[in-house]
């Protein structure tokens, strides 16, 4: 279960406080030989990741890049699951009252929706499946902005996941040059290597993660903090260039920022500690 407390503080220091109450289920130290490779839960398919070391960023990193996109070492420790799709709207309308996607059908992304209330369905959806056996530790939620990462590159270490070269972008991607200016049905498209569809464009997809620079050095299981007024997302949408789908490519929104171009994939992992200094 998820509980949710708002701390009111003067804006720049508005955060929140999110406290995890978690069922003690399957353990941990034995959830590598016992957790399935898929999950399939509310309709959704669930793709087991596994720990490793991956880099982080953009290789051969061009002057005009931004600083951000320079290399890190990064170590998950840790197993997840992650969304085989984004977050589509006949899920959201099961759990939610209001589904505020410009674009509707049951098989689009759901879109129009704020960081708040991705995180809202995460707790609903907690709640509600408050007796599934998960592993010890482990709730519904959005994925880090490492663990996202970690998933599309599915290996890979160049600029995308395919290459270097964006001409096959529109094999896995629907942004500007084939989206005909809307979102699609999500699966429609080819898959990475580990089984992510729509990983790039359709809809932008929001992390957990607040928008800051990034720690240098090698990382274990990064996350950054909550109380960071501004939230990440990754993965360009329907309306992106080629350059705005790039693997390791950045975006920040306000928490409350809504636009027919940004949605969510969920993830079930081990929580992280409920506020974590920058």
């Amino acid at each position: 279960m998820l509980n949710l407390t708002k701390v009111y503080l003067p804006r720049a220091q508005i955060f929140f406080l999110w406290t995890f109450i978690l069922p003690s289920f399957v353990s941990a130290e034995n959830a590598g030989s016992i957790l399935p490779e898929n999950i399939k839960i509310e309709g959704l398919k669930m793709i087991r990741v596994n720990p490793g070391t991956f880099t982080m960023g953009t290789p051969n990193l061009p002057p005009q890049a931004e600083p951000y996109e320079g290399l890190r070492s990064v170590s998950m420790t840790k197993i997840f699951y992650l969304g085989e799709t984004e977050i589509p709207q006949a899920v959201w309308e099961r759990h939610m009252d209001i589904n505020p996607s410009r674009f509707k059908s049951p098989s689009l992304p759901v879109e129009g929706i704020t960081w708040e209330e991705a995180m809202k369905f995460c707790q609903k959806l907690n709640k509600k499946t408050a007796n599934t056996k998960l592993p010890e530790g482990m709730v519904f939620r959005l994925p880090s902005e490492a663990e996202w990462e970690y998933a599309a590159r599915a290996g890979s270490e160049t600029t995308f996941f395919f290459g270097e070269n964006t001409e096959n972008l529109t094999k896995y991607a629907w942004i500007s040059e084939n989206a005909e200016g809307s979102t699609k049905s999500i699966g429609l498209l080819s898959p990475n290597k580990w089984g992510f569809l729509d990983i790039y464009g359709n809809v932008r997809e929001w992390c957990l993660d607040g928008y800051g620079p990034r720690p240098s050095g090698r990382l274990k299981d990064p996350m950054l903090s909550f109380n960071i007024l501004d939230k990440v997302s990754r993965g360009g949408s329907w309306d992106s260039c080629e350059a705005c789908c790039k693997t390791a490519k950045r975006m920040n929104y306000g928490e409350n920022y809504q636009s027919s171009d940004i949605g969510f994939r969920l993830a079930i992992g081990h929580s992280f500690p409920a506020m974590l200094k920058n």
